[in-house]
Formats: structure tokens, C-alpha cells, sequence
């Protein structure tokens, strides 16, 4: 079997400066990058809102922030963004994200190996390129990924999220719920009704139906969890809900992530807490609209997906002339059933007639 490593690599940059979900995907190639190359200080160049999810991540060395919308929104700093970067000297930058951006910044960096994403009009700027094609419907993005790094690594690489939360978030996280009265015994359910688009966010009188009949149920306790720039979300599903509920908007995306592991449960849209929820192992139903769910679901046995099948799917798209019926349209019984399946071995119903 030939070897596909690389000689005298000591720096490595990994560029993934895109969603939440993007960059968890990314963890089993950076794992494999690490299993390949084991001396080599590995770096990734994120964004502010998915670089805290490397914290703990034993494969990564440095985080780099690129802040597009701030500290780096005008031309000079990001010149000088640049500039350092190629005073970091290294051997490989990886553009694991596909985006003209990520090729141009690896051939800024000066590495003597560019490995990115074959795009015809840039595939000067690289040294290798992954040049397949995928169909829609057929490979998960974690697979996209191990394919990118196997050109320079040996080995398959194993398909699982790396996502590590620290002994004082977990304890932080624990006091938040006594204060909440929410006993270790309590059936948490987290709800997420959230999402990057509104193209994906299921409707969120639907969320309170299913939330009720939950607590209903099997007396399960609401904790609904929101993004800063999600208050509206959480006020209608609030607005529609019959159950008393705890709503909630985390400091962080570590916070976040501590919550949602102490849940029992969790029902989201597609979104970057699906891929946290994947991540830590917790039970899951997510809520699948237009996306390519084969490319996005949440990698994990404790995981399943609801969707609607659509002729058109998938489509990603933010406009739609039939109104996103993949989503919209999704019933709540759909779903519900597949909620009722999956935390069948979770908790016991609750006997109302005692």
C-alpha cells in the first residue's frame, strides 16, 4: 500500500470558517490529520461564532479567528491578517471548506502544500485537489471531508463528531438547572426551534404542540433554547405552549452545548445544536426541510431524522415558489410519531388516573 503522507510537515493550517455544524463535521479529518501527521502543530483558522466548539479538542493546537464582520472588516487589517499568517511559516494549509476565500487564504499563507476543493478558475492557487463529484442525496459531509484529507493520509479515519465540554461548564450548567428546579431525575426536553434560515425553522405553534404532549405525557420538563437573535422564536412557541416551560438564551455556544447534554431529549431543526446534540450523544429527532439530509444529518446512533419528500428536494434554497412545503407543511402527528418512537426507552408515561 502506498504512503499518501506528506514529507516534513511540522505546521498545519485547516481553514474552516463557516457554520457550527461545518466545523463538527470537520472534526474527524482533523482527527485523521493528527493519527497522519502526530508531531505537527495543527491550526484552524475559524470564525467567531464555531471556533469555541475546538475548545478541548485534543487534535488542535491553536485556534486562529478570521472576524470578517469586525476586527477584520476593513481592507488594512485584513492585509495584515494575511501577512501574519505567512510569517506563521507553514507546511500545509488544508482548505476544508470549499469557498474560493479558503483556496486564496492558503496560497496567501505561503505553505509549500495547498490542499483544497478543485474549482477551475483557482486550481492554480493549490497543490493538491480533491477532483470528485458528488451526487446530491449520496455522501455525508463527513465522508467529503475524509475524502479531501485522504489524498495527503493514510487510514480511513473514524466517523465521529469531536466535541469535549470541560468539568467546570458541566457544573455551571448544573446550578443553572437546580435554580430552575430541574432535578438530575426530572425527563429534560430540550427544544430548539431555531435555525441558520427560515427555509429550515419548522412552525413554532408546531414546537408547543409537541412540547405539550410531551409534558403531558410522560410529565416531561420544557426547556426551550434560543440563539441571541432568536427572542421572537421563543416567544411564540412560549405563546402557543399550554405547559409551563423554562426559556432560555445561553451565553455561548459552550453553554449551549452543557444544556443540551443534560437533556434527556432534544427535538430541533437542522441546525448547529443538531450537530452539538449528535456530538455529545444525545437523543434526538431533527426536523429536515429543503437541505440535503444524506450530506447534513446528525452523525450518531442516539440520532434519527423527520422529514417531508419533496420532488424537488433538495433544493437549499431561500426562496421558494411553493412556500417551503417540505417544512411548512410537515405534519405534527409526522413528527410526534417519530418523537413517541424514539424516547420509548427514555421515561415511562405518566398514569393520570392516580
Amino acid at each position: 500500500m502506498s504512503d499518501h503522507r506528506l514529507p516534513n510537515i511540522q505546521k498545519i493550517l485547516v481553514i474552516r470558517n463557516d457554520g457550527i455544524g461545518d466545523l463538527l463535521n470537520s472534526t474527524p479529518a482533523i482527527a485523521l490529520l493528527r493519527q497522519n501527521y502526530a508531531d505537527a502543530e495543527i491550526t484552524v483558522l475559524a470564525q467567531p461564532l464555531n471556533a469555541p466548539i475546538l475548545v478541548g479538542n485534543p487534535d488542535v493546537d491553536r485556534v486562529l479567528i478570521f472576524d470578517r464582520e469586525n476586527e477584520h472588516r476593513r481592507l488594512r487589517d485584513r492585509l495584515r491578517f494575511y501577512q501574519n499568517l505567512r510569517h506563521e511559516r507553514y507546511d500545509l494549509a488544508v482548505a476544508m471548506r470549499t469557498a474560493s476565500w479558503c483556496n486564496f487564504v492558503a496560497f496567501l499563507s505561503g505553505a509549500r502544500y495547498r490542499l483544497g476543493r478543485y474549482q477551475k478558475r483557482f486550481k492554480s492557487l493549490l497543490t493538491h485537489t480533491w477532483q470528485g463529484q458528488y451526487k446530491k442525496g449520496e455522501v455525508h459531509e463527513i465522508d467529503r471531508n475524509f475524502d479531501l484529507v485522504g489524498l495527503i493520509c493514510n487510514g480511513q479515519g473514524h466517523r465521529r463528531l469531536v466535541l469535549n465540554l470541560l468539568n467546570n461548564e458541566i457544573t455551571a450548567t448544573e446550578q443553572l438547572l437546580a435554580d430552575w428546579e430541574i432535578a438530575p431525575n426530572d425527563f429534560l426536553v430540550g427544544i430548539h426551534p431555531g435555525g441558520s434560515s427560515f427555509d429550515k425553522r419548522w412552525p413554532e405553534e408546531n414546537y408547543a404542540t409537541v412540547a405539550d404532549t410531551l409534558a403531558h405525557q410522560y410529565g416531561a420538563k420544557i426547556l426551550i433554547l434560543r440563539g441571541p437573535d432568536e427572542a421572537e422564536l421563543e416567544r411564540n412557541v412560549q405563546k402557543a405552549l399550554q405547559s409551563t416551560s423554562i426559556a432560555y438564551a445561553p451565553k455561548s455556544i459552550r453553554e449551549l452545548a452543557a444544556l443540551i447534554k443534560h437533556c434527556d431529549f432534544f427535538v430541533c431543526n437542522d441546525s448547529g445544536p443538531m450537530h452539538i446534540a449528535a456530538a455529545l450523544d444525545v437523543r434526538t429527532v431533527a426536523i429536515f426541510g429543503p437541505t440535503d439530509h444524506v450530506a447534513w444529518k446528525p452523525l450518531s446512533e442516539e440520532a434519527t431524522i423527520v422529514r417531508r419528500d419533496m420532488p424537488c428536494w433538495p433544493c437549499s434554497a431561500h426562496k421558494c415558489k411553493i412556500g417551503w412545503e417540505c417544512t411548512k407543511k410537515l405534519t405534527v402527528d409526522t413528527v410526534w410519531n417519530r418523537v413517541e418512537e424514539w424516547s420509548q426507552d427514555k421515561v415511562d408515561p405518566v398514569d393520570h388516573g392516580r
